[in-house]
């Protein structure tokens, strides 16, 4: 009975093997769904923001465009976050002007006063232009050479 046993065991041994390799292969299709799962919603939160900010884009050219009484023009779709931006100081791209810096003006102390001045003469008005002569409400008009409301078309 020792070959009976021996085969029994063996087969135990395989279905053992067999189970295990069930086991991990379901473990990596397990693992391998978990991360395609993760990279999708990693994927789809880049394009939620994307499109977040694409709405909220097509959102401020519409209320520009209603604020600007439905003219789509170039003016009122331009992108208006740069001219926005309150700059102070000298910037990148204006560094190499070639001009020379001039001293900032100090506020806080005195200059020294002007001298008098003479105040401006005032403008002298000038007189009304006369008016031209007033025709009766029947006045007739003067004649005109390319007056031809009284002549005959249908000749």
């Amino acid at each position: 009975m020792t070959s009976a046993e021996d085969r029994y065991r063996a087969a135990i041994s395989t279905m053992d093997a067999a189970a295990r390799e069930q086991d991990e292969q379901r473990g990596l299709r397990e693992r391998r769904v978990a991360e395609a799962t993760a990279e999708a919603r990693e994927g789809l939160k880049r394009e939620m923001g994307a499109a977040q900010k694409y709405a909220e884009h097509m959102d401020e050219l519409n209320k520009r465009k209603q604020s600007a009484g439905g003219w789509a023009t170039e003016k009122t779709l331009a992108d208006k976050s740069r001219e926005s931006l309150m700059e102070f100081g000298v910037h990148d791209e204006e560094a190499d002007t070639g001009y020379t810096a001039y001293p900032t003006p100090s506020y806080g102390t005195p200059s020294p006063a002007p001298a008098a001045v003479a105040p401006r003469p005032e403008p002298v008005p000038e007189p009304p232009a006369p008016e031209p002569p007033r025709r009766g409400r029947h006045a007739r008009q003067p004649d005109d050479d390319d007056d031809f409301s009284s002549t005959s078309w249908l000749v």
